[in-house]
C-alpha cells in the first residue's frame, strides 16, 4: 500500500520539505512492476518497469466478490486501485508477488546487488553499537560468530526498523540522557525523543460463519488438491494468499478521509482458542479492521545496557479514547455491510464480536480485551524541523554528524495502509540523496 496523498501533504505539511505526495509518488511509480493500468494525473500512475512485481489478486472466492458487492450496496464506491490516484473504496487486494510467491524487498533490491563488488552482505550477526569519536559516527560495532568485530564507513545508514533503530542510537549514547547515565551508557548526544512517538495500527478481528465453503479446510481431500491446483496452474487461492480484498472507508460521512482500513479473508480464523488450529472448522469468513490514523502514542525503552537483551516495547495501544471509538464505529460498518442482500444470504452467524456485544459500551469493551497490533511499528526516531524531531527533512540525526536513518522510525505519522511498501521508498529517497550530493561533489 502506497498510502493516500493526504498522508504525505500532511507530512510536508509538519515542516518536512521534500515529502509531499508530488515528491514521493514518482518514488513509488519508479520502485514497483505492477500489473495496472497508469491513470494521467502525474505521479499518480503506476510503474511498470521497477524491480518490485505488484499483482491483483485475480480468481477470488464467490465471498470475496460478494463482499466488494456488498460494499457498493451500501453506498461505498468499487475503487480498482486503492494505490492510484484516489485510495478510498474496495477493491481486489494488491500484493508484493511473483508468481505466486512473496516477492519481499530483499528479492527486488538485495540480491540483484549482491554481485556488486562494493556491497559486502554480514549475516548472523548482533550490532552492539555505533563507534563515535567528536560528533562524528565513524562505523558499528558487532559480534558475529562469538567474536566482536568492527566495520568503518564515511557514512552510516541506520534501517533496523522502529523498535531496533532507537535501541541501537541509546545503545551508542544517542537518546535521553538522564536514562542512558541510568543505565551506564555515555551520553553522546541528548536527544529525549528517541524512542518516543512509537505509533501502531490498531487491528480488531471480526468472523461470520458461512453457509458455502470458503478457505477453511472443511471439505477433506478434494479441496486441499483444489487448492494446490489452482495455484500451480493460477498462482492464485489460498497458498498465494488469503487476504483478496481491501476497503479504505469512512467511519462518519463527515470525514474528509477513510478513517479505517478493512482486509477480507474468505477464510476464518480461530481466536479464541490459540490451542487448537490456527482456521476454524466451518466454513467462515474475516474481516480486518484497523484505524488509519490512530492518536495513541507509545514508546521503545532499553531494558539494559546489554546489546542482546530485547527492548521494552510499550505500545499504548488504545491509550487515546478517540481510537477505540472508531473501532466502534468501524464494527458497525462491517455489520451494515454484512446485512446487505449480497451477503446476508450468505452470513449464518457472527462468530466475532457476537451478537452478545451489540451496545456501545460492551463494544468497547470487547475492543480494549481483544485489539491486536497491526505490526506497522513506526515514528520512534521522528522526522522533523522542530526541537522534539529525531531526524532532519534529509534524514540525517540532528547535530550528529555521518548518522542517516532510512526506516519507519522515520515516519511522523502513519499511513493510511500497510508500510511495507513506504520503507521501500524512504530508502530510495535517502539513496538518490546520496547520488545527488555526490554529483554535486564531482
Amino acid at each position: 500500500v502506497r498510502g493516500s496523498a493526504v498522508d504525505y501533504d500532511r507530512w510536508a505539511a509538519m515542516g518536512n520539505h521534500g515529502w509531499s505526495a508530488k515528491d514521493v509518488m514518482p518514488l513509488f511509480q519508479s520502485l514497483e512492476r505492477s500489473d495496472r493500468n497508469s491513470d494521467d494525473k502525474p505521479g499518480s500512475g503506476r510503474g511498470h518497469k521497477g524491480p518490485l512485481y505488484v499483482r491483483t489478486v485475480k480468481a477470488c472466492h464467490p465471498t470475496t466478490q460478494a463482499f466488494i458487492e456488498a460494499a457498493q450496496q451500501a453506498g461505498y464506491v468499487h475503487n480498482p486501485d486503492y494505490n492510484g490516484a484516489s485510495q478510498e473504496g474496495v477493491g481486489y487486494a494488491q500484493l508484493t508477488q511473483r508468481g505466486g510467491r512473496r516477492w519481499s524487498a530483499a528479492d527486488a533490491f538485495l540480491k540483484p546487488a549482491l554481485k556488486r563488488r562494493n556491497l559486502q552482505l554480514i549475516v548472523n550477526a548482533c550490532v552492539h553499537k555505533m563507534i563515535t569519536s567528536k560528533g562524528s559516527v565513524r562505523g558499528v560495532r558487532y559480534k558475529q560468530g562469538g567474536i566482536l568485530k568492527e566495520a568503518h564507513a564515511k557514512d552510516v545508514i541506520l534501517c533496523g526498523g522502529a523498535i531496533n533503530t532507537p535501541k541501537l542510537l541509546m545503545l551508542s549514547g544517542i537518546g535521553d540522557a538522564d536514562t542512558l547515565s541510568a543505565h551506564g551508557i555515555e551520553v553522546v548526544k541528548n536527544l529525549p525523543s528517541v524512542g518516543k512517538n512509537l505509533i501502531e495500527h490498531p487491528m480488531i478481528n471480526m468472523t461470520y460463519r458461512v453457509t458455502q465453503p470458503t478457505y477453511n479446510p472443511t471439505a477433506g481431500i478434494t479441496q486441499y488438491l483444489q487448492f494446490l491446483m489452482n495455484y500451480l496452474f493460477k498462482n492464485q487461492g489460498p497458498i498465494a494468499t488469503s487476504f483478496e480484498a481491501i476497503g479504505f472507508l469512512k467511519t462518519l460521512p463527515t470525514l474528509e478521509d477513510p478513517d479505517i482500513q478493512l482486509h477480507f479473508l474468505p477464510l476464518g480464523l480461530n481466536k479464541n482458542n490459540p490451542t487448537q488450529s490456527l482456521f476454524l472448522p466451518y466454513p467462515s469468513i474475516t474481516v480486518l479492521i484497523n484505524k488509519n490514523h490512530p492518536l495513541s502514542r507509545g514508546q521503545i525503552r532499553l531494558a539494559s545496557r546489554d546489546p542482546q537483551a530485547a527492548p521494552l516495547i510499550d505500545s499504548k495501544l488504545l491509550s487515546h479514547d478517540d481510537d477505540v471509538a472508531t473501532l466502534v464505529r468501524g464494527i458497525a460498518l462491517v455489520r451494515s455491510l454484512m446485512s446487505t442482500s449480497a451477503l446476508s444470504g450468505l452470513v449464518e452467524e457472527e462468530i466475532r464480536p457476537g451478537s452478545a456485544n451489540s451496545d456501545t459500551a460492551s463494544l468497547e469493551d470487547y475492543i480494549r480485551r481483544n485489539t491486536e497490533l497491526g505490526y506497522h511499528p513506526s515514528g520512534t526516531c521522528r522526522m522533523g524541523v522542530d526541537d522534539e524531531a529525531v531526524v532532519t527533512p534529509e534524514l540525517q540525526v540532528k547535530d550528529v554528524n555521518n548518522l542517516w536513518i532510512a526506516d519507519a522510525s522515520i515516519m511522523p505519522d502513519l499511513i493510511s495502509g500497510n508500510t511495507n511498501a513506504v520503507c521501500m521508498m524512504i530508502g530510495e529517497k535517502l539513496s538518490r540523496q546520496f547520488t545527488e550530493n555526490q554529483i554535486n561533489k564531482r
